[in-house]
C-alpha cells in the first residue's frame, strides 16, 4: 500500500510517500480501508519531533480516519462497516492513518451509522470528541454560556462554537490574524478579538460578568493568567489539546498550583475509546445529519498533496479543518 512514512523530524518534507507492506489485524485489532482523515497540527508536532520519546521513527503518522472494516479477527465489527477511528496512539505507538490502510486497536474503532459523505465525516472524529470533552467533561456548561476561545480560528474553536450556540450561549474567539475576523464571525462567533496579548479587558467589556468558561490550546504564562482573570464566580478553564504540553515546561508558571485548582481542568482526547465515546459521536453524527452542527471544512486536499497541505498548516493558513481525501470513492 502507498503510505506517508517520516523516517526523521523535520519540515513537511519529512513526510515521504512510499510502497509498504499491508498490514495485518490480529485479534483485539481492525484493518480499515482508509477512505478520509482530517490534519491535526498534533500531527505537525509529532512530525517536527515534538513528541519526544513518544514516536519512534520511522512511523506512519495520523490520528485519526474514517473507512471501512476490511478485517476484523475479534469479530467486533463486520467487514464493510463505517466506522471512524481516532487516538489510543494512533500514528504515535503504532502507525497511523496517513496510508491507504491502517490497523487499530478494536478499543478505539467507532462503528458509525450514516449517510454523511466520507469527506464530511472525515471532519468530525478528533475535533468533536475534544469540543464536546471540552465543553461537558472539563467546563460541564449547561444551558447559556459564554465562553472564550482561544485560539478561535481552528476546527476545535469553530465546533466549539456549534456546542456552544446550542446551548443558547455565545462564543468570542481570539486571534491574531485580522484577515480571518470575517469568517470567525460567519461560523457563529459572538465576537472575535484579534490579539496576542492579554484580553481580559476586552472580554468583560462585552460580557461585563466574565466569561463561564475558558478554552486554552495556546498556553503560556500569559494567556493562563489573563483566561483566569476573565472568568466569571464559578467559571471554569480547560486547558485542552497536544499543545498544552508547552505548559507544564513554562520556568515563569507554577503550573502544578494552577493544575490543583479547582476551576482548572485538562482534557486532550488521548483517553477516548468506544465504550468511554461511542454513543456521543453517534450523537454529534445525528447532529450533523440534522443540520445542527456543521463541520467547518477549510480545504480539502488529495492524498498525493499531503505535502502540500502540511507546509499551509504550518504557515497558519487555515480556519477550520482540512480533509485528506484517500479513497474516497
Amino acid at each position: 500500500m502507498k503510505a506517508y512514512v517520516v523516517s526523521q523530524a523535520g519540515g513537511p518534507d519529512a513526510l515521504e510517500l512510499n510502497e509498504i507492506p499491508d498490514p495485518k489485524a490480529n485479534a483485539g485489532q481492525v484493518l480499515i480501508q482508509i477512505k478520509a482523515f482530517g490534519l491535526n497540527r498534533a500531527e505537525a508536532v509529532t512530525r517536527m519531533g515534538g513528541s519526544g520519546d513518544a514516536v519512534v521513527f520511522p512511523k506512519v503518522i495520523g490520528i485519526e480516519c474514517v473507512g471501512k472494516v476490511l478485517d476484523c479477527p475479534g469479530g467486533e465489527l463486520q467487514v464493510g462497516q463505517t466506522v471512524a477511528a481516532a487516538m489510543g496512539e494512533m500514528g504515535r505507538k503504532y502507525d497511523g492513518s496517513y496510508a491507504e490502510m491502517t490497523v487499530v486497536p478494536a478499543s478505539n474503532v467507532f462503528p458509525i451509522e450514516t449517510k454523511l459523505d466520507w469527506t464530511t465525516l472525515a471532519a468530525i472524529p478528533e475535533t468533536y470528541f475534544t469540543a464536546w470533552g471540552c465543553c461537558f467533561e472539563a467546563l460541564k456548561l449547561e444551558e447559556k454560556p459564554r465562553v472564550v476561545m482561544r485560539p478561535g480560528a481552528s476546527a476545535l474553536g469553530i465546533a466549539v462554537t456549534q456546542i456552544v450556540n446550542h446551548l443558547g450561549g455565545e462564543v468570542i474567539g481570539v486571534t491574531r490574524s485580522q484577515h480571518k475576523v470575517e469568517r470567525l464571525l460567519s461560523t457563529g462567533m459572538a465576537k472575535v478579538i484579534v490579539s496576542g496579548e492579554a484580553i481580559q479587558d476586552q472580554v468583560r467589556e462585552y460580557w461585563p460578568e466574565g466569561a463561564t468558561g475558558v478554552i486554552d490550546t495556546i498556553v503560556s504564562k500569559l494567556t493562563v493568567e489573563d483566561d483566569l482573570a476573565m472568568l466569571a464566580p464559578g467559571g471554569r478553564l480547560c486547558i485542552a489539546g497536544s499543545l498544552a504540553a508547552s505548559y507544564q515546561t513554562e520556568k515563569q508558571l507554577d503550573s502544578k498550583s494552577v493544575f490543583q485548582a479547582p476551576n482548572v481542568s485538562f482534557y486532550g482526547s488521548d483517553t477516548i475509546s468506544v465504550e468511554k465515546n461511542g454513543a456521543m459521536i453517534q450523537e454529534v453524527v445525528k447532529r450533523v445529519e440534522a443540520g445542527i452542527y456543521h463541520p467547518h471544512i477549510d480545504s480539502i486536499y488529495d492524498f498525493s498533496q499531503l505535502i502540500e497541505a502540511h507546509q499551509r498548516m504550518d504557515d497558519n493558513q487555515f480556519a477550520g479543518k482540512v480533509v485528506i481525501n484517500v479513497n474516497p470513492e
